[in-house]
């Protein structure tokens, strides 16, 4: 068996106008969380944060061992830590994109299938 090895994540957020303002959003407040240092903007909208390896918002993996590197690099270059179905069913790809809302205002509901 492979060693299994797992990291933190610094995830990608996205300021999309629906999302609440500043640390009124659970998005911003979760950024802080994971950086006390983090600037957040009382006039900017915090909508969502993602987990996973999209182009437009890779999540960062947080571990002094290993040098800067995004979690779409290391499953580039580990694809086995997919495991062998996933990488296999998705062309080494992770197959989602954990998001949290932080929603201001009525969004419609969206299902992203495959295609």
């Amino acid at each position: 068996m492979e060693d299994v090895r797992v990291f933190p994540l610094t995830c990608a957020v996205q300021n999309y106008a629906w999302g609440k303002f500043g640390l009124e959003s659970t998005v911003a407040r979760l950024v802080v969380g994971d950086d006390p240092l983090a600037v957040i903007e009382d006039n900017k909208p915090y909508a969502e944060l993602w987990m996973g390896a999209h182009p437009k918002g890779d999540a960062q993996i947080k571990d002094n061992r290993i040098a800067q590197t995004t979690l779409g690099q290391w499953i580039a270059h580990y694809p086995a830590c997919l495991g062998s179905k996933v990488k296999d069913a998705f062309q080494g790809q992770l197959p989602f994109l954990f998001k949290v809302l932080s929603v201001n205002t009525a969004l419609s509901i969206q299902a992203h299938p495959n295609k």
